[in-house]
């Protein structure tokens, strides 16, 4: 890596040259940064704002699941069956999937290999076990906090292997160049940190001739929500730069804790605690649940089955299914204003009815009884089940044997995101999305399954990018410091501009904005909602534009905000298309009003829950989006690709690796 000074509007600023720069620090960026090092890639920087900040270094669940081939299977499980069922989950390309499921294995076990600790028997076989969207037990887990082991022993894999880190910078725009090939990468600006330090506005240039993109979703969209507080994505400065986006209207909904943000699948669910609300100042105490399920045996069996069908799914609301559980606390919650806990003091309570194993319905009263886990309280159960999922919250201060834990039905993942071919490369040549910045989920991805496209990514974008940097002489050079100087220029205006204008709080803009997305793109979004954000968010657009900041240390938010209020808008658009083809929901929102699916009396309590009609759900279509010229977003719908069919003869597959006909992307 190179360093030395641009001037720019008679101002210096710092540019970094590197062959790729990878954009990021979770368990998707520092795989492919390992394995472009791997692969002989010899001058690979990591760019991130810090160490640790990202999602898969803070986020997990009871036993957070990594979703893989799964050898063991006595059905003989196969690469094509594991793409099927990912194909299944509707609104994925056939191709993506068969090459998530041909490496979920190898990367698996370059995981075990650095020191995840996926547990093994005797003879070397990983456990497995069923997890949400899979009929054949290809879940695995080191534990609560899996992704942060991931993170954790890839990281250090880097440090061995000397890859540079530069912390403390946020991306403001990613620098394309168009040449005869079309529109390539040639680098990134960004702001704040060290490299940025003395400079204007502390903005600095890194010139690099592939991009690997893993900044993860757009977190900060929502007011609930399981992410970091920090987690922002840089969505809007891929789109802006020509990258395409795809399904923005799928994400994952489920219930969590507020503090610290935790998602309650699993065993949290398992252990069947008591879900109860109050009003704000915490008086009017009140089992809500209880309202709406017809017997305690109807009630404890949804309880139980929200372990292992724990994201939202309007297709499990029917019969008093898992889904109405999540429907009850967003209503208690969202449209009635109360604040809803889970307790593991003590079990939940029905009239008539007394808590005794007696009473669980068989499918739970075996799984307990078999975990040996059938003490009087939901905490006893819990401690037998997975005590690591309640010594979780113990380090982070909460005991679960002593204090509820407040919920909300929680944003916690974007299935959609950039567009990527079967090398994760976007529509911007050499820009390659990898973890949940690359959209390649469907709606129902099976539990863990953004774990292993993540690992997956990273090394499909590091084996594109070794293979054309020992074909040819680096892309860089021409045009590349042009557009930096451009892009940089573009900036330096921008910053002017809104150290002149009236100040406005960018918190309170934010806040806003995540209030606007939690209403309107929920579990619940009508068209008319959506109608009325789009001209809502149009507003804060241009009150952005015409608004500034106080002083320069609030320019990043300000610029992310920018960022933000961009990828807001292009949810709203991709969401507004797929409403007007499908009928009734699919996946984690339903389409209607609260009055559609709950039937509330006269004191405002949810008695009854009427299952949504279901209809069509274009499961075999895409909705993507663009950015054209003039700042029109354009949105269309694409059919998807099929599973390939190609036989796998070794002579010809042997042939076309040798030849590098094998890299030919689609």
């Amino acid at each position: 890596m190179e360093k030395k000074p641009i001037t720019v509007a008679g101002n210096e600023f710092p540019l970094h040259s590197v062959r790729v720069a990878v954009v990021g620090s979770g368990a998707a960026a520092l795989n492919a940064a390992v394995h472009l090092a791997r692969l002989g890639v010899d001058d690979v920087a990591i760019v991130t704002e810090r160490l640790g900040a990202g999602v898969s270094a803070n986020a997990g669940s009871d036993k957070q699941t990594y979703y893989r081939l799964n050898p063991a299977d006595d059905a003989g499980d196969s690469a094509r069956e594991t793409a099927n069922r990912l194909f299944s989950g509707g609104c994925m390309h056939g191709d993506v999937a068969l090459v998530e499921a041909s490496l979920s294995l190898l990367e698996f076990h370059h995981l075990a290999s650095l020191g995840v600790p996926f547990p093994f028997d005797r003879y070397g076989s990983h456990a497995a076990y069923r997890t949400d969207h899979d009929e054949r037990a290809r879940g695995s887990s080191a534990g609560p906090g899996t992704s942060i082991m991931m993170y954790e022993k890839l990281r250090d894999e880097a440090k061995l292997l000397g890859i540079p880190v530069l912390e403390g910078l946020t991306v403001v725009d990613i620098v394309t160049v168009d040449d005869t090939n079309g529109r390539r990468a040639a680098g990134i600006i960004a702001m704040g940190g060290v490299s940025g330090a003395g400079a204007p506005y502390n903005l600095c240039a890194i010139g690099a001739d592939y991009v690997v993109l893993a900044t993860g979703g757009p977190g900060a969209l929502y007011a609930d929500s399981v992410y970091p507080a920090s987690q922002a994505g840089s969505l809007g400065a891929a789109v802006a730069s020509g990258a395409v986006a795809q399904n923005l209207s799928e994400s994952q909904f489920g219930i969590a804790s507020k503090r610290p943000r935790w998602n309650l699948s699993g065993s949290y669910q398992q252990a069947l605690p008591r879900y109860y609300s109050t009003a704000p100042d915490g008086g009017g105490e009140r089992e809500f649940l209880a309202d709406c399920f017809p017997s305690v045996e109807a009630l404890l069996a949804a309880q139980f089955r929200k372990g292992y069908e724990w994201p939202f799914d309007v297709k499990k609301i029917t019969g008093h299914g898992s889904s109405c559980v999540d429907l009850l606390v967003y209503y208690e919650s969202v449209v009635r204003g109360r604040r809803v806990y889970i307790d593991y003091r003590s079990n939940p309570s029905f009239p008539g009815s007394a808590f005794g194993i007696d009473v669980l319905p068989a499918e739970a009263r075996d799984y307990l009884e078999r975990s040996n886990a059938v003490g009087k309280a939901p905490v006893e159960r819990l401690l037998v089940m997975n005590t690591p999922a309640y010594e979780l919250f113990l380090k982070h201060g909460i005991d679960l044997a002593r204090e509820p834990l407040e919920i909300a039905v929680c944003h916690q993942h974007v299935n959609g995101g950039l567009r990527g071919d079967i090398w994760w490369e976007s529509s911007v040549r050499n820009l390659f999305p990898v973890g949940e910045a690359n959209g390649s989920h469907g709606v129902y991805r099976p539990g863990g399954a953004a774990l292993n496209a993540g690992q997956v990514g990273g090394l499909r974008a590091a084996q594109m990018i070794a293979h054309r940097v020992s074909g040819k002489a680096p892309e860089g050079g021409d045009g590349r410091s042009a557009s930096v100087r451009i892009a940089l220029k573009a900036r330096i205006r921008e910053c002017r501009r809104a150290l002149a204008a009236k100040p406005a709080d960018p918190r309170a803009e934010r806040l806003e904005l995540q209030r606007r997305m939690s209403r309107a793109l929920g579990i619940l979004r009508d068209p008319a909602g959506i109608e009325r954000a789009i001209e809502e968010n149009a507003g804060a657009m241009r009150r952005h534009r015409e608004s500034g900041v106080a002083a320069a240390k609030a320019l990043r938010d300000f610029l992310k905000n920018a960022d933000l209020l961009l990828a807001e808008r292009l949810f709203l658009e991709a969401s507004r298309l797929a409403l007007s083809r499908i009928e009734g929901g699919r996946g984690s929102y339903l389409v209607g009003r609260i009055g559609d699916f709950l039937k509330i009396d006269e004191e405002g309590r949810a008695r009854t829950v009427s299952p949504p009609v279901l209809g069509g759900m274009a499961l075999g279509e895409i909705v993507e989006l663009s950015l054209g010229g003039d700042g029109r977003i354009d949105s269309r719908v694409v059919p998807v690709r099929p599973i390939p069919r190609e036989t796998m003869w070794f002579e010809r597959v042997w042939k076309e690796y040798m030849e590098g006909s094998v890299y030919t992307p689609d």
